[in-house]
């Protein structure tokens, strides 16, 4: 289907010729020669379903190149397969075949084809949720029940998660104002903080709003009893509940207090801002020396003399009952959180799902954490493990090097799997999820960062790449790290065999696999290639930024003429003859053998991905859960079960289902 904008330009075009001809004084049987050098059908080639309809554009163009105003005669090859107003230039699908339409002038030889191959109507597709996260909040806080399996965390836009057992629930509370900490002395005796001053305490009948003396953001809440409770934030400003009220314990004093923990109530730490450590005494709150001006962002201690404290850049601090010094740590990662068990055990998180292990006097890195999360907080549980929340709502529970996603929910934003399965689905926090017998499960894999692309020839053959530089290969028992030219975020793969797969991403960047590992090619671009797509190894596609499209013809990469300015984030193809483009405010683009085309898009949200069954049967998806479908003649809306955004589609080559994937860990699956 073409523009309307297009139609209409056309058919004024047609109607000024067919005025000019009836207002001329020249024998209608004998005309005058045309100035008519070339004329043009758009599009070229297309595909319809029985009964469909579809108006083709007729361009004549003079000597120079340009639009001549002139009356076109319209025919058809095979009217039994495809019939053609012969003044309107509008087809009908009649019967299963293949016709050839043709356009000509009326004065003159001059004459153009389009070729028209009419198909069965493919039976709808049914979609259902398969798979939905609880949030994609960053968690803040966390805090577990000594005494019983309920813990609790809490984050941003007022997220709060629950769990007795590891089966975590969303409370969502009237407030989008973040949460950035959480303490209790029991399940019914849990108090929360964050922005604004705001406090929040859950009892035996759920949770509740306190009334708080302050309006400066804080930032974190820990205690000692039931009627001693600390809550620190900025401006120097520190809480303590007595288990009636709060009051105001410092302020004004300009620190942004990050973390605070005690031995008593005359030996309180607090840390923050510029590496900043301030004690309380009981009477007065003063900086003490300090080992970093590194933002510390966690406090722990198991006594008086043993505090650790930890910050960006792997910074980790030990107070001994002296004074402060930097004790040695095995990562240049920021620290976001730390506590412990006792003297000599303890953990700290951290980015991209660092935890580590304090065991006597050194901390080292602890493995098979799965996630590539960051992780903002923890606490220890009433069976030895700790609990720790991040970002994309993850919560991950272990100790040592035996770790357990319980939940998450990052966005998902690719997804592929060959004919007979399995597929798999990734994305945010280097997660990756496979799709098996028995449903959707997370797969290990080596710590990564965040997955953009999945492709593959097979299931022993399968590529995941993402940002800065990551390609991750499946050999059909484990995925396995290759290295890459380019550090770079990159966005999109298409495997052709397997030997050969392209790679595209920001800076214009494209990479070829070859027998001695990958090498970057030359790109006519230094624009954010979004995806890649392919039909042979020398008939590969790109598109980006800018509406930039780029084709591969085996021997280089050379820009096509497009018709759109607008970011381009998908592509996908039938044939030479039968390609589409997706993009912002509902760009929908067709090439069909000769030219680029934008077509008529019901939409003018974002379009996120495009991907078919055949000419007649392509889907496109996007922002708010929408879901178009083609079916060779126009693009209509789909009823889709979800409003959060979609991010890809796929679809094995045979098989009956297809699969969108999107933020908050969605899925969808529809099948026919």
């Amino acid at each position: 289907m073409i523009s309307a904008a297009f139609t209409r330009k056309c058919a004024g075009v047609l109607a000024c010729a067919l005025l000019a001809f009836s207002c001329s004084d020249d024998d209608p049987v004998q005309p005058p020669g045309s100035s008519v050098e070339v004329l043009e059908i758009i599009p070229a080639n297309a595909w319809l379903a029985v009964g469909g309809s579809l108006p083709l554009a007729a361009i004549a163009k003079d000597s120079a190149g340009e639009a001549v105003d002139e009356t076109i005669v319209w025919t058809s090859s095979n009217p039994q397969v495809a019939t053609i107003s012969p003044n309107g230039g509008s087809v009908q699908a009649v019967a299963i075949g293949s016709a050839t339409i043709t356009a000509s002038v009326l004065r003159g030889t001059v004459a153009a084809t389009s070729t028209i191959t009419v198909t069965a109507s493919a039976p709808p597709l049914t979609w259902s949720v398969e798979q939905e996260g609880i949030t994609d909040a960053s968690l803040l806080g966390a805090w577990a029940d000594p005494s019983s399996s309920f813990a609790v965390v809490v984050g941003q836009a007022g997220v709060i998660m629950e769990s007795t057992n590891g089966d975590w629930r969303l409370v969502q509370q009237p407030t989008l104002d973040a949460f950035t900490g959480v303490w209790g002395t029991s399940a019914t005796n849990v108090f929360a903080v964050g922005t604004g001053g705001m406090i929040f305490r859950r009892t035996a009948t759920g949770w509740s709003r306190m009334q708080s003396p302050t309006n400066n953001a804080l930032l974190d809440i820990w205690g000692r009893s039931e009627t001693e409770i600390y809550a620190s934030g900025t401006d120097g400003t520190v809480l303590r509940w007595n288990g009636t009220s709060w009051s105001v314990l410092g302020t004004g004093r300009g620190w942004e207090l990050w973390g605070i923990w005690g031995s008593a109530p005359n030996d309180l730490w607090m840390v923050g801002q510029n590496g900043v450590i301030v004690h309380y005494d009981g009477t007065s709150f003063n900086a003490v020396s300090s080992a970093t001006d590194l933002l510390l962002l966690g406090i722990w201690g198991s006594g008086a003399d043993d505090i650790w404290a930890v910050g960006i850049s792997g910074a980790i601090l030990h107070y001994d009952g002296a004074g402060w010094s930097f004790a040695q740590s095995p990562t240049t990662r920021n620290l976001f959180g730390v506590w412990g068990r006792g003297t000599g055990d303890a953990y700290a998180v951290g980015n991209t799902g660092l935890i580590l292990r304090l065991t006597g006097n050194t901390w080292t890195e602890v493995q098979n954490v799965g996630s590539g999360q960051n992780l903002r907080a923890l606490w220890g549980d009433n069976v030895g493990r700790i609990v720790t929340a991040g970002w994309d709502g993850t919560v991950i529970r272990g100790a040592a090097n035996s770790w357990t996603t319980e939940t998450t929910s990052p966005a998902l934003v690719t997804v592929w799997g060959p004919a007979g399965g399995p597929v798999w689905a990734a994305g945010a926090g280097g997660l990756l999820f496979r799709r098996g017998a028995n449903g959707w499960a997370q797969e290990a894999l080596p710590p990564s960062h965040a997955l953009f692309g999945l492709h593959g020839t097979g299931p022993g053959h399968v590529y995941a790449v993402g940002d800065t530089g990551t390609i991750l290969r499946h050999n059909g028992t484990s995925w396995i790290r290759e290295q890459s030219p380019a550090p770079v975020l990159l966005r999109s793969v298409w495997t052709a065999n397997n030997e050969l797969a392209y790679i595209v991403g920001e800076f214009g960047t494209i990479l070829v696999s070859t027998p001695s590992g990958w090498a970057q090619m030359a790109s006519p671009t230094g624009g954010f290639l979004r995806h890649v797509f392919g039909l042979s190894p020398t008939n590969v596609y790109a598109v980006g930024d800018s509406g930039v499209i780029l084709r591969f013809n085996g021997s280089q990469w050379s820009r096509m003429t497009s018709p759109t300015g607008e970011l381009l984030r998908g592509v996908w193809g039938t044939g030479p003859n039968d390609l589409f483009a997706v993009g912002e405010a509902g760009t929908i683009l067709r090439y069909d053998g000769v030219r680029w085309y934008a077509m008529a898009s019901p939409t003018t949200k974002a379009l996120r991905t495009v991907w078919g069954a055949g000419p007649t049967d392509v889907f496109a998806a996007g922002e708010d859960g929408l879901l178009l479908h083609f079916n060779g003649a126009s693009w209509t809306p789909l009823q889709s079960p979800t409003q959060r955004l979609l991010v890809q589609l796929w679809g094995a080559p045979g098989s009956t289902d297809v699969y969108a994937v999107g933020v908050v860990t969605t899925i969808l699956r529809g099948s026919r």
